[in-house]
C-alpha cells in the first residue's frame, strides 16, 4: 500500500531568537523543524478551535439567561475546595 500525503509548502520569517531556539530543539530530539513547526501549529490551532467553542457556549449561556450574579461567583470561590 503507497500513502500519499500532499502538503501544502508555507514560508515564513522567525526572530533569531525563535529561530535559534527550533534549530536547538530540533536537534536535541531529532527532529526537524518543519515537524516542530507541524506539531506546534497543530496545538495551536486545536487549542483556539476550543476557546472558540467556548465561547460561543458562553455566548449562548448569556443568550439564555444562564448566568450567576457577580455575588454569586464571589460565594463559589469562595468556597471552592472547602467540601461544600
Amino acid at each position: 500500500i503507497l500513502l500519499v500525503v500532499i502538503m501544502e509548502v508555507v514560508t515564513t520569517q522567525l526572530p533569531d531568537d525563535l529561530a535559534s531556539s527550533l534549530v536547538e530543539l530540533a536537534e536535541l530530539e531529532g527532529r526537524s523543524k518543519s515537524w516542530l513547526i507541524r506539531e506546534a501549529l497543530s496545538d495551536y490551532l486545536s487549542h483556539r478551535k476550543e476557546q472558540e467553542a467556548m465561547t460561543l457556549e458562553g455566548l449562548q449561556d448569556l443568550r439564555a439567561g444562564r448566568v450567576s450574579s457577580h455575588s454569586q461567583a464571589e460565594a463559589l470561590l469562595a468556597n471552592w475546595g472547602k467540601g461544600e
